[in-house]
């Protein structure tokens, strides 16, 4: 019996490294999704900071000059893509938040899982240990009864007969 426990010992630990292995995974996955979340920060804020100076550099192409209507309507859109872009920049901040933190729920469970299979290999390992300490006391205690019986047994003296129901 002890044999199959130490196979299921190392299927066991081979499991408990599979987890530990997603867990490094999913850390590495977290990692990386919150320096790009950063970085999106960082580009949002820059965007905001400079949004009124590029929305005015677009207007100030036309101001104070006489234009056609078609080079309003042409300034109107690029400030309105100008709208859309900085909106869109902001939408992929916050998906990119969005997505660190499930990449965090993700980390969060990788360690549960593998607390777990650590446990599972801890219950494997003192079972294992206890089949073996009890199976060598077996051993030990047959040794010693052998060794007591050798002997306690009388010894036969060469030429003397035993005589039954002597006193």
């Amino acid at each position: 019996m002890i044999p199959q426990f130490r196979m299921l010992t190392k299927v066991k630990r081979l499991r408990e490294d599979k987890a530990m292995r997603a867990l490094e995974a999913a850390r590495a996955a977290h990692r990386k999704a919150v320096e790009r979340a950063e970085a999106l920060t960082a580009e949002a804020e820059e965007s905001i900071r400079t949004l009124s100076a590029r929305e005015r550099g677009l207007y100030e192409t036309i101001l104070q000059k006489v234009v056609s209507m078609g080079a309003v309507d042409d300034v109107k859109e690029q400030v309105l893509q100008l709208m859309t872009d900085h909106q869109a920049l902001l939408d992929r901040r916050d998906r990119a938040w969005e997505h660190a933190a499930r990449c965090e729920a993700k980390v969060v469970e990788a360690r549960v899982e593998l607390r777990r299979r650590q446990a599972d290999v801890e219950k494997i390992v003192t079972i294992t240990d206890e089949l073996v300490q009890a199976d060598i006391a077996e051993k030990t205690a047959k040794e010693e009864t052998e060794i007591e019986d050798l002997f306690s047994r009388p010894r036969k003296q060469p030429g003397a007969e035993v005589v039954e129901g002597a006193a």
